[in-house]
């Protein structure tokens, strides 16, 4: 008990810290702000644009398609906020800053996790928790229990899927140079998840259902909430988390084993 409370006395120092650094630059915190907000818009519109002309995409109404596109934002802007520095892990491993969480006193991905916070996420973490309330009502989806329940799972399970697979590619660094490189690639490759995935091809179906499975981020389980797909979902976000984290934590451990500061 008492070391879960250092843990938490600890993560919420990391978060102050985090906010001081935002507040102390108001200007670049304004200029990141709005910048996050029209990447985001500019995909949103895009998609809501084909919508409208077609009629639907995918089989999916506009209101279904703005309840996935913020319900996949929504993941983003919490995994940007709080666990964005899995990022960090190629400056940390090419200017030896690594050095220097080894020698503390806490585990060391607790540590990279707290190193950075961006907490202007939290605009965009607003805007899209409003739209896709907004787009449950447009819908008809009435609160209950059993609604708060999912997306409460959707939501931990998404972030950890979501921050995982980035984990995952950026341990590449530990190995490679420029590893981030393809971490990147596999983030521009995410914008598909944004769209109703069962509109493309079986192979990238496949591909965001079990080798990235950005899929349970946004598509499935709004397709859950809109009926179009089954209860299996309620078991496949889980089994996703768990199987992107178990599979993060060992690239993690291999790669933190293969590291041998900046050899200077």
């Amino acid at each position: 008990m008492r070391r879960l409370i250092y843990y938490m006395r600890l993560w919420a120092g990391y978060q102050r810290r985090g906010f001081l650094e935002m507040t102390q630059y108001p200007a670049d915190t304004m200029i990141m702000v709005v910048s996050l907000l029209l990447r985001e818009a500019s995909g949103f519109i895009g998609i809501l644009t084909i919508a409208y002309a077609a009629g639907g995409l995918g089989g999916w109404g506009v209101y279904e398609i703005c309840l996935m596109f913020s319900m996949c934002a929504l993941v983003e802007s919490i995994s940007m906020t709080f666990f964005d520095n899995v990022w960090g892990i190629d400056f940390l491993v090419h200017q030896g800053r690594m050095d220097v969480l080894l020698v503390r006193p806490a585990p060391l991905f607790f540590q990279l996790l707290g190193e950075a916070a961006h907490h202007p996420a939290l605009v965009s973490m607003a805007v899209y928790a409003g739209t896709m309330i907004f787009s449950m009502a447009r819908l008809g989806l009435s609160a209950s229990i059993g609604l708060l329940l999912f997306i409460a799972e959707y939501l931990v399970c998404g972030v950890i899927v979501n921050t995982g697979i980035y984990t995952i590619f950026n341990c590449l660094n530990f190995w490679i140079v420029h590893g981030e490189d393809v971490a990147v690639l596999v983030q521009t490759c995410r914008e598909f998840a944004k769209y109703p995935i069962g509109a493309f091809p079986g192979v990238i179906r496949t591909v965001f259902t079990y080798m990235l499975p950005f899929g349970f981020v946004g598509y499935y389980p709004a397709a859950y909430l809109t009926g179009k797909a089954g209860n299996w979902v309620l078991a496949g976000l889980p089994l996703s988390a768990a199987g992107v984290a178990l599979t993060a934590a060992v690239f993690w451990k291999l790669g933190t084993r293969a590291y041998d500061s900046t050899g200077t």
